[in-house]
């Protein structure tokens, strides 16, 4: 990127801000500039549009690349590449044993060790399956970020999380069903370097978890 690029991204990034602050200080504002929560949604405020004019480019610039640069965590993601066998078990009908598959996925590196993406097939219920997924790690919201996208779907499921307790990556976001959206989670558990396991839970209605199903994966080793 060139420095008359960068200049413009930069000019873009304030004239959004700008626009933010436009917004914020509009009719249905109640021009209390230190308050910066409005409608769910958060407001830059007046001393913080003030801070961000401030900053001279380098400074900005400099903020930038550290949003922007890899860090221990996509380190940590990095280590999940590579080809993997697949072991699906999902119950697809609670009066009966669950659907059991096997598949592969592909784990790859990319755009510069930002994010990794998952290719998954399998033959699922008697029909081909093909998932893509993305994963990475947001720096400014310090969480995981995910997005999967499949053959029996035309949604894209989003999903945001971090490690419990237990030393488990816990991952939600909302799930599509015939029934409508419904809040879901995926828990993955890492073995070890060259095996691991993502089990699959959809909320009931009293707010409890349903394990739905789980994956357990295993690195193919040349």
């Amino acid at each position: 990127m060139n420095r008359t690029t960068i200049l413009a991204f930069a000019a873009g990034v304030t004239s959004t801000a700008a626009l933010t602050l436009l917004v914020a200080m509009g009719p249905d504002h109640d021009h209390d500039h230190d308050h910066n929560h409005h409608d769910g949604v958060d407001i830059v405020t007046e001393p913080e549009m003030d801070e961000m004019m401030e900053m001279s480019f380098e400074d900005m610039m400099g903020a930038m690349s550290k949003l922007s640069t890899p860090d221990e965590h996509h380190t940590e993601l990095l280590k999940s590449a590579g080809t993997w066998t697949a072991h699906s078990s999902f119950v697809m009908d609670p009066a009966a044993p669950p659907t059991e598959s096997v598949g592969s996925m592909i784990i790859e590196s990319v755009l510069g060790g930002r994010y990794v993406v998952a290719h998954f097939n399998m033959e699922f219920m008697g029909q081909p399956f093909e998932g893509i997924g993305y994963t990475g790690y947001d720096i400014a919201h310090e969480q995981y970020i995910g997005t999967w996208a499949d053959s029996m779907s035309t949604k894209i499921t989003f999903l945001t999380g971090n490690y419990d307790k237990n030393g488990d990556l816990v991952m939600t976001g909302t799930a599509t069903t015939p029934m409508g959206d419904n809040p879901m989670k995926i828990v993955s558990t890492q073995t070890d370097d060259d095996h691991f396991s993502d089990k699959f839970y959809d909320q009931m209605p009293d707010g409890s978890w349903f394990n739905s199903g789980s994956i357990t994966y295993t690195r193919v080793i040349d």
